[in-house]
């Protein structure tokens, strides 16, 4: 079981302390951030601040350092100035995100963010897209480092690549079995043995 997009305030102590303690729930929290600019969160209408917000992903790399965290961002928001996003790269940066979900700014009719003044150029918006993407990309080849050698628990997929089962990880990443023959859904401990083409590549354990 997962715990998905999560909002900050309700991942508690006690949740994950739970997910902590409990082998059925995978070790993954998925927590919307949105912006890491306290000044874009207030425009944005969010009832937290980022403090609040670290001080929940920090619990968890705590509690769980092998924990894959993932978090939405939303780029452009009208009103975010070049400083905001600065800002926003920042605390992005000092988090231990092992994945984001990174969505461009889009106009929508009859929301309050709409008919806000301060418009950001479309261009600008890909480009700060582009420098969330390789902020990313970093931390993540760091995190993916880290499980060569691991054991993890991991569910095979409905999905191949170059003819072997794929499996999702207990800390949601993927990873390629060569070889193997084994059913969709069937739960395993797999062995990380490397990358092949950037992607993980394991043995059942």
């Amino acid at each position: 079981m997962r715990i998905s997009s999560i909002e900050p305030m309700d991942v508690s102590r006690e949740l994950i302390g739970m997910a902590a303690a409990e082998p059925r729930v995978a070790q993954h929290f998925h927590v919307p951030l949105q912006s890491g600019c306290n000044r874009i969160l207030r425009l944005m209408n969010r009832r937290y601040w980022t403090t609040q917000y670290s001080d929940r992903i920090l619990a968890i790399r705590e509690r769980m350092p092998n924990c894959g965290i993932g978090a939405d961002i939303m780029v452009g928001f009208p009103g975010e100035t070049e400083a905001d996003h600065a800002e926003s790269c920042r605390f992005i940066e000092s988090l231990p995100f092992t994945y984001l979900h990174i969505f461009p700014y889009s106009v929508r009719s009859g929301t309050a963010a709409a008919e806000r003044d301060g418009r950001v150029d479309g261009r600008r918006i890909h480009e700060r897209v582009r420098e969330l993407k390789a902020l990313i990309a970093a931390k993540r080849g760091q995190f993916l480092d880290v499980q060569i050698g691991q054991t993890l628990s991991a569910v095979v997929l409905h999905k191949t690549e170059n003819g072997s089962p794929v499996a999702m990880t207990t800390n949601y990443l993927q990873v390629s079995l060569p070889g193997a023959s084994i059913a969709p859904n069937t739960l395993l401990d797999v062995e990380i043995r490397g990358f092949d083409g950037g992607a993980l590549v394991g043995r059942a354990a």
